[in-house]
């Protein structure tokens, strides 16, 4: 009996690890959206090293998002909404950001797919002084956000949702706790751990 305790608890510690894992990719994700809102002007043309940093963001949003959603290596099975029923309910439209989000980390942004990459080869030719020309070939593109304004307006929302009914899942999730450290915060944010 004591070994398939010992199982069980085993297996709820690596399904909370997960749970956590999952926790910091979605504010890791919140904090990109936060980022994009921040910092971009959308009516505004930036230069493409402006235009690069804004694309970091928005990779990082949509691979941090989709992260929980696939299979890790040796830490339980992926996130699952179930993991945050009956609290949490997703809507219409916060499936098809999820579809969205998804697609975009399969196709753009973590894997390439050569039949929708944004980016375009251009030939950049010089004359030089003797006479013959240097040809530089040139990638172009590729910088351009694949989520606007409103998109990433409502996946920040989506995601602020996601993370409170997550943070709270982690508080509750029934695996044991023996072994965590305890750190004593003060209600100045100062931490010192206990022992």
């Amino acid at each position: 009996m004591t070994g398939q305790s010992d199982q069980r608890d085993s297996d709820s510690r690596q399904k909370l690890l997960r749970l956590m894992m999952s926790a910091l990719d979605f504010r890791h994700a919140l904090s990109a959206a936060t980022f994009l809102l921040e910092d971009v002007d959308w009516t505004k043309s930036y230069r493409s090293e402006e235009l690069r940093r804004f694309k970091c963001y928005e990779t990082t949003m949509v691979v941090s998002y989709a992260r929980p959603f696939t299979q890790a290596r040796g830490h339980g099975a992926p996130f699952g909404w179930k993991l945050i029923k009956p609290a949490f309910q997703i809507n219409e439209a916060e499936a098809a950001l999820h579809s969205r989000l998804m697609d975009s980390r399969n196709r753009l942004h973590a894997h390439s797919d050569g039949y929708t990459t944004l980016i375009r080869p251009e030939i950049w030719r010089s004359d030089l002084p003797n006479g013959s020309t240097f040809d530089f070939l040139a990638i172009m593109g590729g910088e351009q956000l694949v989520f606007a304004e409103n998109d990433v307006e409502a996946i920040h929302a989506f995601l602020w949702k996601l993370r409170h009914h997550v943070d709270n899942a982690v508080q509750s999730y029934p695996a044991p706790r023996d072994g965590i450290p305890i750190v004593v915060a003060d209600m100045f944010g100062a931490r010192t751990e206990d022992g």
